[in-house]
């Protein structure tokens, strides 16, 4: 009976899997003193240091931070859309010379493209695109309110690619630091 020969000539395989192992059991311990979870009474849990600017935003280079940014460009690209719509149908106002469309109308052209538009119109509010009376529009009740493009669809369309490309490139360092 001959003893199976073992071969350490790829050491540097069997050691390199060893410390990244011991990295990864260090960085879950790391992380567990910190998990609210991982501890049986708040009192044993250390508390967690959070600088203000980072507060409310998922940690540098985790998969909640890409997440969240192809969250953002996502609705970006729906705002485009959104914006593309009012300015190809609307009219311009005869006060304001600016391009809106009644919501109504909005409403039934833009309901076969998303589901989404009130949720869209408000992100589209907040970030200075377009501009309605009230806080919020319903279907039947305010389909004569003008819905208005702020400026020219292309100042618009410049500035929103400008902010995707922007949070493309942040998407892509993010990949590339989890490589």
């Amino acid at each position: 009976m001959s003893a199976k020969q073992v071969s350490f000539e790829d050491d540097t395989s069997v050691s390199s899997r060893i410390t990244l192992f011991n990295k990864r059991a260090e960085e879950h311990q790391n992380w567990m003193v910190v998990n609210p979870f991982a501890h049986y009474t708040v009192r044993e849990m250390p508390k967690r240091l959070i600088r203000q600017e980072d507060y409310g935003h998922a940690p540098q280079g985790s998969r909640s931070e890409q997440r969240s940014q192809q969250a953002h460009v996502q609705a970006l690209q729906e705002v485009l859309q959104l914006c593309k719509v009012i300015h190809e149908l609307g009219q311009p106002r005869p006060k304001t010379g600016q391009m809106g469309l009644s919501f109504g109308e909005l409403f039934e052209h833009y309901s076969s493209i998303s589901g989404k538009l009130m949720g869209t119109l408000l992100g589209a509010r907040k970030h200075g695109y377009v501009a309605f009376e009230g806080e919020t529009l319903f279907q039947s009740k305010d389909e004569q309110v003008p819905v208005c493009l702020l400026r020219s669809y292309d100042e618009l369309r410049l500035e929103i690619m400008a902010k995707v490309e922007d949070l493309s490139g942040k998407e892509q360092e993010i990949a590339t630091l989890k490589a």
